[in-house]
């Protein structure tokens, strides 16, 4: 079963940066967590309330004396709700009253009585940042136990280049729901996991190369999601044009031997709890790449005298060399022909226990390709976690088509589940 979404509780001060506030809260949203926004009366000067009850599918909160909620002592129900609570934007106003403890509002009424970690999103002018009142609550807030990200340096609404711009939110969002997860003391935190990721290429001249389809795209999302829930994560990358996720370690490879290399140096270099084989590594390598561009004509006659060779099998050569505590995922892009869904499904299932076999994998995912919204160049993906359990396995189907980021966060969830948490098979 997988777990709640994580609550976040935003409370959104009265500076310029609160116009950011509904783009923040369809961040948090898009990582999968609930959201209950407060607004400070100054903050509703910024944004309004409508917005943010739209937005976040929840009435706004404003006022501390608000007879309904007040009947049940609504403050502290807030208080008590989220697992993280985000200040954005911070102002050095609501700092200064939170670090000396004031209670005057329903924001700060909130902060005081939460049990949940703070994050602090300062958001202010550079002056102000600087000022040595600023700085020394910021101390303060941090001794209680409070995380701050940003501010970041640019140009401020006041016309100052400095620092004191709000962080963009979904950077913000990311921090929020890593916090949670820390909080939350989920199956990934404090693990290790290194991730593969994109093609790999094997070059018949210094510009030309075999390579296959693969963007990346799922490799990222679950070396992102992991360091979300509180792992430490490296990224194995092959060529791909993609930002490195936030609070990810990353090293660049182009051949499946780079990558293979790469991957037992992480290994060796401390305990891996899991590894996450999602790159496309290509099937053939070129033993004799020619040092010079060829000529166009002399492309195709060439071809023949490169040297054809099987490429290294990664994840075979890492499970039978690395095995130790840790755990091994694969992915299998097969082409299955057909309409009928349960005869797809059972092709699917044969393909990916054949490779979950040979690969010596704990679990694989095997997912259709060569169809709309499925593999390679697709924002989506689903397909069939085969994992397994001595001399059997069990079948967890991922459902219908679903962006990668939240097909990562399900299969984390299901591996947690299955490996890590308490009474794991």
């Amino acid at each position: 079963m997988s777990r709640r979404p994580d609550r976040v509780l935003l409370v959104v001060a009265g500076g310029i940066a609160a116009y950011k506030a509904p783009e923040l809260v369809r961040a948090l949203k898009a990582e999968g967590c609930d959201v209950q926004v407060i607004a400070t009366p100054a903050a509703l000067a910024f944004v309004t309330e409508l917005a943010l009850s739209t937005v976040s599918g929840r009435p706004v909160r404003t006022t501390l004396l608000d007879a309904a909620a007040e009947g049940s002592v609504g403050h502290i129900e807030l208080a008590d709700w989220p697992d993280t609570v985000l200040v954005a934007p911070a102002t050095a106003d609501l700092m200064a009253r939170a670090a000396a403890g004031l209670a005057s509002d329903l924001a700060t009424c909130v902060l005081l009585a939460t049990r949940a970690p703070i994050v602090w999103a300062p958001a202010m002018n550079t002056n102000m940042w600087r000022h040595p009142a600023t700085q020394k609550n910021l101390a303060t807030l941090a001794g209680y136990g409070g995380e701050f990200v940003g501010p970041d340096r640019g140009e401020l609404a006041c016309g100052w280049v400095g620092e004191g711009r709000m962080i963009d939110p979904p950077i913000l969002a990311a921090a929020a729901r890593s916090r949670a997860a820390r909080a939350r003391g989920g199956p990934w935190v404090g693990r290790r996991v290194l991730v593969s990721a994109g093609p790999t290429r094997s070059h018949i001249d210094p510009v030309r190369f075999i390579a296959n389809a693969s963007t990346g795209a799922m490799g990222f999302a679950i070396a992102e999601e992991a360091a979300k829930q509180g792992a430490s994560v490296t990224l194995v990358a092959g060529p791909v044009d993609r930002a490195t996720p936030p609070a990810v370690q990353r090293v660049d490879v182009t051949s499946a031997g780079d990558m293979l290399e790469a991957m037992e140096a992480e290994l060796e270099r401390a305990p891996v709890d899991l590894v996450a084989m999602v790159a496309a590594v290509g099937d053939l390598e070129i033993e004799r790449p020619h040092t010079g561009k060829l000529e166009k004509q002399a492309l195709i006659p060439s071809m023949a005298a490169l040297g054809w060779r099987r490429a290294v099998d990664v994840l075979a050569t890492l499970t039978g060399r690395k095995r130790g505590a840790t755990k091994f995922l694969g992915f299998a892009a097969q082409t299955v022909e057909g309409v009928d869904e349960a005869a797809i499904t059972a092709e699917l299932v044969r393909l990916g226990l054949h490779k979950l076999a040979y690969k010596g994998a704990d679990a694989l995912f095997v997912n259709r390709v060569g169809v709309p919204g499925l593999g390679f160049a697709s924002d989506t993906n689903a397909g069939i976690l085969l994992v397994r359990r001595g001399q059997q396995h069990v079948e967890r189907p991922s459902g219908p088509p679903t962006p990668k980021r939240a097909l990562a966060r399900w299969l984390l969830d299901q591996l947690g589940a299955e490996f890590f948490e308490e009474g794991a098979r």
